[in-house]
């Protein structure tokens, strides 16, 4: 059963993937320069983690984020008016914008979802990671020019019962037809949570041919604070493909990680990515931060490895990363695998 159900949305992804992919080559002079372009009045992204694209059901077992990017700030005839309060803080944050930076505004609201490896016990074993839902919500705040790009988020969010993870990982097992978790009694206590970001991004290469071909690098090093998630991360993806986009690569369910461009391109393309990151506070693996309760020992180092394609048409984007991640815990017996898929659309005046 679960076999086919991975087929089915494997297939079911597939297909507008395909279908951009003729479109787009059918299709493709070269875009215009920035400065003629309409700007748009925005770009809506639903991005989606999940380890059913790898066959298993279990650990970082899903994550879902809806993102909303503003429009440029502060542009004469710009669409969007912001409060007195929010376009002071926009104006100062990042803390190191760009020369001559584009500023513009994210908003996201999302969740994840953590399980032990067996599911169908009603007690967490000894070693296995614990119970856990995250819901959260926050503001980005991104600045950039044409080859670098700061970002800094805040986000509030909650651990625990009323982050209601254990009720959408029923619901959503109880429509596919797939095994009941049991074991949600045994989650972490609710804990809110309180957290700040910081990522900059940088173009370290970049070819472009006139046949519409070329490559580029991006690095990326930032850091996060909160009682939930303190780690310092630093990556780098290399991309290859036809009419590159003008953002700073894959985006990613992680602090900093919302860069889509705010432009009507159209592009196909391949990426391979790696991330590291040095862990000193993990709710989900160290457990709640005040009293007893599940924990496991973590590893402070980790890291990830992202192979995928995206597809730019005009207003849409589509693109889907197969995610390989080491161990995070000591009585962990191999990392994880999982696939990530984002959709976005530009909205325009």
């Amino acid at each position: 059963m679960k076999r086919t159900i991975v087929r089915a949305c494997l297939a079911l992804f597939a297909a507008p993937a395909v279908a951009l992919f003729v479109e787009a080559a059918a299709a493709f002079p070269r875009e215009a320069p920035e400065d003629t372009r309409k700007s748009p009045s925005g770009v809506f992204s639903l991005l989606v983690d999940n380890d059913l694209f790898a066959g298993t059901d279990r650990r970082y077992t899903n994550g879902a984020k809806a993102v909303w990017v503003t429009p440029e700030l502060g542009r004469p005839g710009a669409p969007l008016k912001l409060p007195r309060w929010l376009d002071y803080l926009s104006r100062r944050l990042p803390p190191l914008p760009p020369a001559r930076a584009r500023r513009y505004l994210s908003i996201f609201l999302g969740q994840s979802i953590y399980t032990p490896d067996d599911i169908n016990r009603t007690e967490v074993a000894a070693g296995e990671r614990p119970y856990a839902g995250y819901t959260y919500f926050g503001l980005g705040f991104h600045a950039r020019d044409a080859d670098s790009m700061d970002t800094l988020e805040l986000n509030l969010g909650l651990v625990g019962p009323h982050s209601l993870a254990g009720d959408t990982q029923r619901l959503w097992h109880k429509i596919f037809g797939f095994i009941p978790p049991r074991g949600w009694a045994h989650q972490l206590r609710d804990e809110p949570v309180l957290g700040i970001a910081y990522d900059h991004k940088e173009k370290a290469l970049l070819v472009r041919r006139d046949s519409g071909f070329g490559e580029d690098v991006i690095v990326h090093a930032g850091a996060s604070l909160s009682n939930a998630w303190t780690a310092g991360h630093f990556g780098i993806e290399a991309r290859a493909g036809w009419n590159l986009p003008r953002d700073f690569g894959s985006a990613r369910i992680q602090p900093g990680a919302d860069s889509d461009s705010l432009f009507e391109e159209r592009g196909i393309y391949g990426f391979l990515a790696a991330e590291g990151y040095a862990v000193l506070r993990d709710i989900f693996l160290d457990g709640n931060t005040f009293g007893d309760g599940p924990r496991v020992e973590k590893f402070p180092f980790r890291s990830e490895i992202t192979a995928g394609f995206a597809v730019r048409f005009k207003r849409l984007k589509f693109s889907y990363g197969y995610v390989f991640g080491s161990r995070q815990f000591e009585t962990e017996k191999r990392g994880h695998i999982y696939g990530n898929i984002n959709i976005s659309f530009t909205f325009r005046n």
